[in-house]
């Protein structure tokens, strides 16, 4: 089926909630991080795109964001000894990081996508 080019914005949402940028109907990533070699909706293929360490970058950076502000309330405002402090902020930002990755790879490949198909 032959899907009308979506706009950047539209193929970034696509990406971001994990589906193809293209058609937005499939899954971009068949496991945890791994991306389909081919779309089985629209057939764009995915073996060439690359999004390399972007995704970890950005997902360390949205976790710092949200840890800052209960780091200070736990530093501050808690009597936990530091041990117990320091597990429940390393556990926070490793859950934040895990949940957020997938999105950030999904994201990543669509920028690349939008920018290759722009250019051609």
């Amino acid at each position: 089926m032959d899907y009308p080019k979506p706009t950047f914005k539209t193929a970034l949402a696509r990406g971001l909630k994990g589906r193809c940028p293209n058609c937005g109907q499939a899954k971009l990533l068949r496991d945890y991080l791994k991306p389909v070699d081919q779309c089985p909706e629209c057939g764009v293929r995915w073996e060439h795109i690359r999004a390399d360490l972007g995704p970890a970058w950005a997902s360390m950076t949205i976790a710092a964001h949200f840890i800052v502000p209960f780091y200070h309330f736990v530093l501050f405002r808690s009597e936990l000894p530091n041990w117990q402090q320091l597990t429940i902020l390393c556990l926070l930002a490793t859950a934040i990081c895990l949940a957020v990755l997938p999105r950030m790879k999904g994201l990543f490949m669509a920028i690349v996508w939008a920018k290759e198909t722009s250019d051609s």
